[in-house]
């Protein structure tokens, strides 16, 4: 009878179903607080409009924080939106920053977000801070007016951005609504403009800082070293037992090499299989020569002038600067001369053919670049796994297989491609993300999918696509890497064997010092030049830093930070344990030098914007967490009213505010 019945009313019962399917979906989505934002967003109010906190006093709707949240979050995503459609024309990598610098640079939002843990979660504390913030920007006269905004949009589109992506921005990100689009943006740029005056005059470095900051740079130690490694004492280790053997391996069979405890993984790595075409710029630099002109020629002279073209004076000897009072004093007076020397320049006549042929060869990279990247385009719009060769004509575009299944260390040592990156991502990266995903990360690529361009040290640029991938796996058994674990085994007991060994020539040269205690115990020493705690070059502005190197240890920041600490302790000499290396250092100092005042002078400008940032940077962090926003500008925020899990009504307590952001990008130049 019921089934009779159900039967002859099936379709009322689907049409009951679906209406609750979709009511409970809807009332999911009404009920979420990205919603309420959209709600609020578009009729100035959300459920209610009830009071969500306070600012300083002033009380605070739903409304009025929901439009002014979903806004900046709406105008960071658009400047993301056109930076993406712009550098897309970008001919080189000025260019793209020029491009940056009018779209991401001109919005608050990225150096914000760093706060939220989750980029698409804006919660009511985070987003009533930021409201603070706005306000606080508003006491100090920041405030960006439409005009600007326009202003703005007029220098995107000279830049390359239509008016169809401006309305497909309105229409897709904006709802629809130009003046939401425009309050948002004035929102944003406001924050971003008062960001960039809390980084620019936060950081304000004084003498004694400064001074701090070159002895740190250029003060100098002379060391000499006892190097012990692991591989020294194998022949003094005897064979692994078994069971140690069996141990380790089931300790690190799940880690991939280099990833386990102590660095040792045995779970087999993935592999991928690629193909590959490559452009020669060398074969573009006819064409190049053509494009390249007088004026270019002069231009970059003019612009470069400074940074490559000035004639300097030949720096004195390290040992010029030992102590020399009549020098110091000479040194003093020279400082004291009124007038600096004219800056000399090598002619333009004498550096005029380097620098076409620099800009020659610039443009015959952008050509191949450009010429790849038209033919990746054309290639995704054949069908899948279309045979790259026919796109390679042997002149300008070759092809390239390379059939073996390759693991990331050995496609890195392919010629050319192994090296080739984009952006911050090697091909090896990219590679074998289709196989390996690291943490939340998202493939870049498929199987069968052609890449991006990528390019080589060499200025060459590369498509590639893999062919055939396999996973990481762990070892069927000990025996299908018992050679690996054995050396391992092996190699530990001899890194235990050298640690003691060290430990006993440190303990004896606290009596006779290192050279006579290496000496007594038929142990090699080698002496360091002077070096000093990190190499700075300036490069673009900036400072690129990297430890020196040391005989036999090389590049070791740990062992170069610890001979300075143990001078700055009053120690004569130390021992460092670098477990990665299975290596030990005994180091003893046996000579220093004070930082050069010449030096000082030169590096001064350099030195004042390098601790600058540093302040400035930190003091921003301070000034943009979440809870300092909130106690600067005495806000208040209403707890969130939820059910409880018992159906009850009840109170969800604020959320605890957000870690402090990353340092600060360098947003003020």
């Amino acid at each position: 009878m019921a089934l009779r019945f159900f039967r002859k009313h099936r379709k009322w019962f689907m049409i009951l179903v679906f209406v609750a399917v979709i009511g409970m979906v809807g009332w999911g989505v009404f009920s979420s607080d990205r919603f309420q934002m959209f709600l609020a967003t578009l009729f100035g109010g959300g459920p209610g409009g009830e009071v969500v906190g306070s600012i300083d006093g002033r009380e605070i709707d739903a409304g009025e924080l929901g439009r002014f949240a979903a806004g900046l979050r709406m105008a960071g995503e658009v400047s993301q939106l056109w930076y993406q459609i712009l550098v897309r024309q970008a001919a080189d990598r000025d260019a793209a920053m020029r491009l940056y610098q009018a779209t991401m640079e001109e919005s608050a939002w990225p150096i914000l977000a760093q706060q939220l843990e989750d980029p698409e979660a804006l919660d009511r504390a985070t987003a009533m801070a930021w409201l603070a913030l706005y306000e606080e920007a508003h006491r100090y006269g920041f405030r960006v007016p439409h005009g600007e905004v326009e202003a703005r949009l007029e220098r995107l589109r000279a830049l390359g951005l239509s008016n169809q992506d401006i309305t497909n921005t309105v229409a897709r990100e904006a709802h629809g609504r130009r003046d939401f689009l425009m309050d948002g943006l004035a929102s944003d740029m406001t924050l971003a403009a008062y960001i960039r005056y809390l980084f620019e005059t936060c950081g304000v470095a004084v003498e004694p800082e400064l001074r701090r900051a070159y002895a740190e740079q250029d003060a100098r130690l002379k060391v000499r070293m006892a190097v012990f490694t692991a591989d020294d004492a194998l022949d003094d280790v005897g064979q692994a037992p078994e069971d140690k053997v069996r141990e380790l391996f089931n300790a690190c069979k799940a880690y991939l090499p280099g990833r386990g405890p102590d660095g040792i993984g045995y779970r087999i790595p993935p592999k991928v299989a690629v193909e590959y075409l490559a452009a020669d710029p060398a074969d573009f630099e006819d064409e190049a020569a053509e494009a390249v002109t007088d004026a270019d020629v002069n231009a970059y002279y003019e612009d470069h002038k400074d940074t490559e073209f000035l004639v300097e004076d030949e720096p004195e000897a390290d040992d010029a600067d030992e102590q020399d009072p009549e020098k110091d004093a000479d040194a003093e007076d020279a400082e004291k001369a009124p007038e600096a020397e004219e800056k000399q320049y090598r002619p333009l006549s004498e550096v005029r053919d380097e620098i076409r042929q620099r800009l020659v060869r610039r443009q015959a990279e952008t050509l191949a670049h450009n010429h790849l990247a038209g033919l990746v385009g054309e290639i995704a719009t054949k069908q899948k796994g279309i045979d790259l060769r026919i796109f390679a004509d042997g002149k300008r575009v070759r092809y390239v297989c390379v059939p073996d299944l390759l693991t990331a260390e050995q496609l890195a040592e392919v010629e050319g491609l192994g090296a080739a990156t984009r952006g911050n991502t090697a091909v090896p990266q990219a590679a074998l993300s289709v196989v390996e995903l690291v943490g939340p990360e998202k493939a870049r690529l498929a199987v069968d999918e052609v890449s991006e361009v990528y390019t080589g040290a060499d200025g060459k640029a590369y498509a590639f696509r893999v062919t055939d991938a396999v996973p990481s796996r762990e070892p069927k058994d000990l025996d299908e890497v018992r050679s690996a674990v054995v050396e391992d085994v092996r190699r530990a007991e001899a890194f235990r064997f050298v640690r003691e060994r060290a430990r006993k020539l440190l303990e004896a040269a606290a009596e006779k010092g290192l050279d006579e205690a290496a000496k007594a115990a038929d142990v090699e020493t080698v002496t360091s030049e002077f070096f000093p705690r990190k190499r700075y070059v300036p490069y673009g502005g900036r400072w690129l830093s990297f430890p020196p190197a040391l005989p036999e240890v090389g590049s070791s920041s740990a062992v170069v930070e610890e001979c300075f600490e143990m001078v700055d302790e009053g120690r004569e000499r130390t021992l460092v344990t670098l477990g990665a290396k299975r290596m030990v250092v005994v180091a003893e100092v046996v000579g220093r030098k004070a930082p050069r005042e010449q030096g000082y002078e030169m590096f001064r400008p350099l030195l004042v914007q390098r601790v600058s940032q540093q302040m400035a940077g930190q003091a921003v962090v301070d000034l943009l967490e979440t809870l300092s926003i909130r106690n600067r500008m005495n806000v208040v925020v209403k707890p969130v009213e939820k059910p409880s899990k018992e159906g009850e009504e009840g109170e969800e307590t604020e959320p605890e505010p957000a870690e402090p952001p990353a340092p600060m990008p360098d947003i003020g130049r």
